[in-house]
């Protein structure tokens, strides 16, 4: 049965941003596409080597089972599914996945810091063994995030669910706590949990997030979070959920300030998903990747307690600053001596490994800036570790902000 913090979080989605110019711009929102060594393009649609075409922008295929599978889809949920999908990101903050990123990119050939990367590499990898059709209609349905919103809506730091590793938590979780004791912010009621790809074969769990996500009664969401298990198991390349696919993220989350009381509610929260851990280690940065990325996701909340995602800026610009920032922040705390104290010639060279997934989607809201730029913020982030440390200080999070803000437009530049 629905409950009263389930039916307002629907409540909440809907009246949020699902009118005018946020369903226009829902609706035309490019959803996830990929071009594998066995597809080909061919307009907006993609051709699979067995022929079958994949219409991503109209939600349209000539494969027989993806066609009936997403008329299945369709005609249990409400005919602004789409939007209702693209309003739930953007009221959550929730950025798509660095797996949705590699898939989704457009490449242009001249933007040479935009060439193919490990990661993209990977992900051709991990999508190699997928049945098209099985991609085609989980992207529709917006499953590669169920992963994320199921922790996010309804995970916890002390819940089994969403526990971290055995291989990750020692040192995901010692990375944290300095972190809280190195910023001059508050972040004791940050949670750190982690978010697998289990969610995917549990019919409970994608019942009670299909109803929050999409507005639709519990009884059409078991029968769509049905449709999902049977597309998960029965398909070996998605390993039942734990392909890295799912949960190729890490992000950082708080709801305070928020208006909605909903929103409000939820704690802070820092989540790792299995597949980025996967990633990284496969792309060869395992040793000090992960702790690199907690800074990145770390420094966010210090932006958050500290109010430092308000700028002049709006668009691409305004969200490139604030990674931007998170790159210099997080370079800042895990090469300093009074923070993590890792090697900063071993940081910056896995860095600039992860940091391929920049884009160059530069009209893009979720633009986090090129390689290069985001290289540049780092390097910045470790030069004023090092100087800072000659004098045993760290740096107050507002002065380290003055001082990125002065130099933002030398990183950004020769790629703006």
């Amino acid at each position: 049965m629905t409950t009263t913090w389930t039916t307002a979080i629907v409540a909440s989605l809907a009246i949020s941003g699902i009118t005018g110019a946020a369903a226009a711009s829902a609706a035309s929102a490019p959803q996830m596409q990929t071009q594998t060594q066995s597809q080909t393009r061919a307009g907006s649609a993609f051709v699979a080597a067995d022929g079958h075409t994949y219409d991503y922008a109209s939600g349209t295929t000539s494969d027989p089972r993806a066609a009936a599978l997403l008329a299945k889809v369709r005609s249990l949920l409400p005919a602004d599914w789409r939007a209702r999908q693209a309003a739930a990101l953007s009221r959550f903050g929730v950025e798509p996945s660095a797996a949705q990123d590699a898939l989704g990119r457009a490449i242009d050939p001249t933007q040479y810091q935009c060439a193919p990367t490990r990661l993209d590499a990977f992900v051709d990898g991990i999508i190699a063994d997928i049945d098209p059709s099985s991609l085609f209609v989980l992207s529709m349905l917006g499953g590669f995030d169920f992963p994320t919103y199921d922790a996010l809506l309804f995970g916890s730091q002390g819940d089994a669910l969403h526990a971290l590793t055995k291989s990750s938590r020692n040192e995901l979780t010692s990375s944290f706590r300095a972190a809280q004791k190195f910023w001059d912010t508050d972040g004791s009621d940050i949670q750190l949990m982690a978010m697998h790809g289990d969610v995917m074969r549990d019919p409970a769990r994608l019942t009670r997030l299909i109803a929050v996500l999409y507005g639709v009664p519990d009884s059409d969401a078991a029968e769509l979070a049905g449709l999902v298990v049977d597309v998960v198991t029965s398909d070996p390349g998605l390993d039942g959920g734990d392909n890295p696919i799912f949960t190729l993220n890490a992000f950082a989350f708080s709801g305070a300030g928020d208006p909605d009381p909903i929103i409000s509610s939820l704690p802070d929260k820092l989540v790792f998903g299995d597949g980025i851990l996967e990633a990284l280690d496969a792309i060869g940065v395992g040793d000090v990747g992960p702790r690199a990325v907690l800074g990145h996701e770390y420094g966010h909340h210090v932006q958050y307690d500290k109010d430092l995602f308000a700028s002049p800026l709006t668009g691409p610009e305004a969200t490139r600053r604030t990674e931007l920032m998170a790159d210099a922040f997080g370079t800042y705390f895990v090469t300093h001596k009074r923070g993590l104290a890792l090697n900063t010639k071993r940081v910056l060279e896995a860095e600039q490994s992860f940091y391929q997934v920049g884009d160059c989607s530069f009209t893009s809201a979720g633009h986090h800036g090129t390689p290069n730029q985001r290289l540049r913020a780092s390097t910045w982030g470790a030069s004023v570790a090092a100087d800072a440390q000659k004098q045993g200080q760290v740096l107050p999070s507002l002065t380290l902000d003055s001082r990125f803000e002065s130099v933002l437009p030398q990183f950004v530049a020769p790629d703006a």
